[in-house]
């Protein structure tokens, strides 16, 4: 995988001690991280650690950026990109269990503060399809994902994403 991210001497990535998804890209970037997908232009694409919302993915800038306003405009743009193709993506990959979805996506901060995507597919039969995945029951939202399907998730996101 490449560096991504430019620091401001230019000399890399910028990370944050203590912050967990500046833990998680050095995961990645060492090659320990089955939820790894792929590099996009701003972010890595990683399969979420729990599967009740099948699909559901996270994209991680980078570099350790708190406030997404904050990032350099073009940054943005290219971050939204990111956005964008995962999101095609997932309405392309998954099979026909896709075709009713609706896709929430959520940059919070408020638990994680370091800038990353959630993207949530969202179906007619969720237990509460028009309520937000961050209210329901912590049992049924930190249900984990077998080692199988998240082989599975990742190798088909990975296809869908590369094209």
């Amino acid at each position: 995988m490449k560096a991504g991210g430019s620091g401001s001497d230019g000399l890399g990535p910028v990370m944050k001690p203590g912050c967990p998804a500046c833990a998680r890209i050095e995961k990645i970037r060492t090659g320990t991280d089955p939820h790894f997908v792929c590099e996009m232009r701003e972010s890595l694409l990683v399969v979420h650690k729990h599967q009740r919302y099948e699909g559901w993915c996270t994209l991680w800038l980078k570099d350790h950026h708190e406030h997404l306003g904050l990032l350099e405009r073009a940054r943005q743009v290219r971050l939204s990109e990111d956005v964008i193709d995962v999101a095609g993506a997932m309405h392309r990959s998954l099979g026909g269990g896709f075709g009713d979805v609706r896709i929430n996506y959520e940059n919070l901060g408020n638990v994680v503060s370091h800038v990353h995507w959630h993207l949530i597919p969202r179906r007619a039969s969720d237990p509460n399809p028009k309520a937000t995945v961050w209210v329901r029951p912590e049992a049924e939202t930190d249900c984990g994902v077998s080692d199988l399907k998240l082989a599975e998730l990742v190798a088909v996101m990975g296809r869908a994403v590369r094209g």
